[in-house]
């Protein structure tokens, strides 16, 4: 599932918007999802903590980065530090 940021949460996204945006990854995450992030010029690694520290709890890093992609994300580095955690390769 493709899943467009700015289309569901708008062009002002705060960390709240992290929580509504986790429980439609949480819906689709068995098919695989594709988080685009187009238009937004850096996301805050609160942000990304936020969206996915409970899934990371409850299925584990490598399951979430096997099914969870972004794209259009500027700081790609944040997104994997927080999935894979501060020691990622």
């Amino acid at each position: 599932m493709d899943i467009k940021v700015r289309n569901i949460l708008g062009e002002n996204i705060s960390i709240e918007d992290a929580i509504l945006l986790r429980e439609i990854v949480r819906t689709n995450i068995n098919t695989g999802v594709t988080i685009d992030f187009e238009g937004f010029e850096k996301i805050s690694s609160v942000f990304l903590n936020c969206l996915l520290s409970d899934l990371i709890n409850k299925f584990g890093r490598e399951y979430i980065f096997k099914q969870v992609n972004v794209k259009n994300l500027s700081n790609y580095t944040d997104f994997s530090r927080v999935v894979l955690g501060t020691t990622f390769q």
